[in-house]
């Protein structure tokens, strides 16, 4: 199913299921539809139509969630954009993607303000946060004041067109855009159950939503119906404090994360005992941290490699180290500078 079509199927079967929870708010499916609808209508109201992009420059919130389903809906290209990226940065980006809409953080909006009206005009500027003055911006509730009317959604977008532009780190030079369409978002997502990921688990959401590794596995948490507990930014003590209250038994990370995390247990345990699946993406992850944290929390820390490009092609190791295999229905070539098979070894 594409991700639109598996919101759907979950708000029909199940509309009091738990989509997520945040700040001790439960969100079902059934509310994340509405939001999303809601949100695709003021989309709509704004010109907004299919191969336009949307700029997400948000933390882990509901707002976030929304708005991904919402660019969906209508079939925009969402574009989650690097919550590390300053001034200088995020006005290389603007200038590239020629955002229809941008949808922001108060907190972020701060490297957002300066950037010239030319390259993103302030009546395409949207911010949430609880302060409600933004400079050159709107507040959400603007927008979502435009998604209050009936008007008509559209028939869900192809399959293969542009859904989502993740941006690479930008390691090897200036960041790159990466496409994914519904239909390899759909593929991603259903390879999570290699993962471990069905609707028995619960989910602990820590890594940001606006990179692969948090966005694939929040729409695999909805395609599998596994409910999700989402934490806007990492603090690992509000990470274990949360796995404790909601006895989480799934989560996805970064080494740095799961290195904090055996530091705060160590200083003040919780009862994680819930923990069983922990996988670990984004970057390389040290031997001595998997064996760390198995000791500390009784539980193995999967490593996982997955490029952006590449989401869900590859499965974790079976012992610590910088070991992966071919995740099933996956087929992987090696190949040289000029595109030709190398061989064995």
């Amino acid at each position: 199913m594409t991700p639109m079509k598996a919101l759907f199927h979950r708000a029909t079967t199940r509309p009091n299921g738990t989509a997520f929870i945040y700040d001790g708010v439960v969100w079902t499916y059934s509310d994340l539809l509405a939001g999303a609808e809601q949100l695709s209508r003021a989309f709509l109201a704004h010109g907004v139509r299919p191969g336009d992009r949307v700029v997400l420059h948000m933390p882990n919130t509901p707002e976030m969630a929304v708005a991904l389903y919402a660019c969906f809906c209508v079939g925009a290209i969402a574009c989650p954009t690097n919550l590390r990226f300053k001034t200088a940065e995020l006005r290389e980006i603007f200038q590239r993607l020629h955002p229809a809409l941008y949808l922001g953080d108060e907190q972020l909006y701060a490297y957002v303000e300066t950037i010239e009206p030319e390259i993103l005009a302030a009546e395409k500027r949207f911010v949430t946060g609880p302060s409600g003055a933004y400079n050159g911006a709107l507040p959400w509730s603007a927008l979502l004041v435009d998604g209050a009317s009936r008007r008509r959604l559209p028939p869900e977008p192809d399959k293969d067109a542009a859904a989502v532009l993740l941006t690479t780190s930008g390691t090897t030079g200036q960041p790159k855009f990466v496409t994914h369409t519904p239909a390899t978002l759909s593929a991603i997502a259903e390879a999570y159950a290699h993962a471990d990921l069905s609707a028995a688990q619960t989910v602990l959401n820590a890594s940001p939503m606006v990179h692969a590794a948090g966005l694939s596995a929040f729409l695999a948490s909805v395609n599998f119906g596994a409910p999700r507990v989402m934490v806007e930014r990492f603090d690992a003590d509000a990470v274990l404090d949360q796995i404790e209250l909601h006895e989480c038994t799934w989560m996805l990370g970064l080494p740095f994360m799961y290195d904090a995390l055996v530091e705060g247990q160590r200083k003040r345990p919780r009862n994680v005992d819930s923990l069983r699946y922990c996988r670990c993406a984004g970057d390389v992850c040290p031997i001595q941290l998997q064996v760390q944290f198995e000791a500390t929390f009784g539980t193995p820390l999967c490593n996982y490699w997955g490029a952006t490009e590449a989401v869900g092609s590859q499965s974790h190791g079976l012992r610590p180290g910088p070991v992966t295999r071919i995740a099933p229905g996956a087929e992987v070539r090696l190949v040289d500078d000029d595109g030709r098979d190398v061989s064995r070894g």
